[in-house]
């Protein structure tokens, strides 16, 4: 019975343990689906880098990325050795995204509020209603 006594709080702290890392991991593995890859430098515009790092996985990209406080790569890749995948890695200001299923803008359009109705340019008349289903 002294056994079972002594064993069952090192148990508790051993799945203690067990569940905060898994937690961790949790969370890690959401900040890593929200990193931005882009090899389009304009995207960086506004953005503070933080750091640069190297790996030839994706997945290993994004843990790099997110350990170093990044939330934005701007990517390039080797020359010599085609395997590797660089990475500057930036923080940006948060951008909403945008709702599920909506296209993006179109190249130069002005940005507008979510959920706000597109008004037609001045002097020219609305479009009409679509019809009827």
């Amino acid at each position: 019975m002294r056994t079972l006594i002594r064993t069952i709080p090192a148990t508790l702290a051993l799945f203690a343990v067990s569940v905060s890392a898994a937690g961790a991991d949790d969370a890690e593995e959401a900040l890593m689906r929200r990193v931005r890859l882009t090899t389009d430098r304009a995207l960086t515009a506004g953005c503070t880098q933080v750091s640069a790092v190297r790996d030839d996985s994706v997945k290993d990209l994004r843990k790099k990325i997110v350990r170093a406080g990044g939330d934005t790569a701007l990517l390039s890749f080797g020359i010599a050795d085609m395997e590797d995948i660089y990475a500057d890695v930036f923080r940006c200001p948060t951008i909403p995204p945008p709702p599920p299923g909506a296209p993006p803008p179109p190249p130069g359009a002005p940005a507008r509020e979510p959920g706000a109705t597109p008004q037609a340019p001045a002097g020219m008349m609305p479009p009409p209603p679509p019809p009827p289903r």
